[in-house]
């Protein structure tokens, strides 16, 4: 049951707290003069994780290129969309699940992230191709991974949220047991989704 799992997770993210190591690094903002896109990047006990924008326009291209339907298209362009990256410059192999971070809005509670298996569970009755769902789950940012020394990978994070809206990151990963946690700050949607 979705809800069951949510409590579950909820109770899990509230119970790792008090064995979490908070830390306290700072949020770099930047801006791209040529797209207008923002950046947010902040690094950790060697571990980095970067955010950058994706326009609604940019996110519309890539997903039809995809061969998703124009209701999926839509759909996915008016979240918000960003280019996720993380990389282990640690000596440690470190290990992140999804499940594990939240987002909490400038006026609101933590929520969990629209991950893969959630678009594709609201797609399911669209009935894509093989082909369609593979491409789509490629592009995503992996739900669950362990990095061994320099590894890094990128994809897509998708929030819910209205245009223009500010939320933190709050994002945790485990290294030999441990559990460590971090917030990207002040992170925004583009500020129009189009039509």
């Amino acid at each position: 049951m979705p809800g069951k799992t949510h409590l579950i997770r909820a109770i899990c993210f509230a119970a790792q707290a008090c064995m979490t190591s908070v830390l306290a690094a700072e949020t770099r903002h930047t801006v791209d003069p040529e797209t207008q896109l923002s950046t947010w990047e902040t690094e950790a006990h060697h571990v980095h994780l970067r955010l950058t924008q994706i326009s609604p326009n940019q996110a519309r291209a890539f997903m039809q290129a995809r061969g998703l339907d124009e209701k999926s298209v839509d759909e996915f362009a008016r979240t918000c969309v960003y280019m996720t990256v993380l990389r282990n410059a640690s000596s440690k192999p470190v290990k992140f699940c999804l499940a594990e971070w939240r987002y909490v809005p400038e006026f609101g509670t933590p929520q969990t992230m629209l991950g893969k298996h959630d678009w594709l569970a609201k797609w399911q009755p669209r009935k894509h191709p093989k082909p369609v769902k593979l491409a789509f789950e490629w592009s995503q940012f992996p739900f669950e991974q362990t990095f061994a020394p320099g590894d890094w990978n990128q994809g897509m994070t998708t929030f819910e949220l209205p245009a223009g809206s500010r939320f933190d990151l709050v994002f945790r990963w485990w290294q030999e047991d441990r559990l460590f946690e971090e917030t990207l700050r002040n992170v925004q949607c583009p500020l129009s989704f189009g039509e």
